[in-house]
């Protein structure tokens, strides 16, 4: 009878002790899927990043935009206009006609 009780104790230990490899199995596979979720190459912290990183493109790309519609206009207006060729070359190039003469008022600072 003693006999039978222990090799009954030593199964239920075995099994236990089966359970527990199981256990801490399944508990380090959770965290390793929770880590990769978040922590990896493709985690959630590198998708909150790209998000944001495509806003920021997203932003300059309107601005490049609205730039290239600005200079369309004003390849529009250089191929079509005389006066605006002669108000850009006073403007950026302070050029003058030979009878005018150009002053030029520094800011106080």
């Amino acid at each position: 009878m003693v006999q039978r009780n222990y090799i009954r104790s030593q199964i239920i230990s075995e099994r236990k002790r089966k359970n527990r490899y199981y256990v801490y199995f399944f508990i380090l596979a959770i965290l390793f899927i929770i880590y990769n979720l978040f922590f990896d190459d493709m985690g959630f912290v590198k998708y909150i990043y790209l998000k944001q990183e495509e806003q920021e493109i997203q932003l300059e790309l309107a601005k490049l935009e609205k730039e290239i519609g600005g200079l369309k206009v004003d390849i529009k207006s250089i191929s079509k206009d005389p006066f605006y060729i002669e108000k850009q070359a006073r403007e950026n190039f302070g050029l003058a006609l030979p009878d005018e003469y150009i002053f030029k008022y520094e800011a106080d600072k």
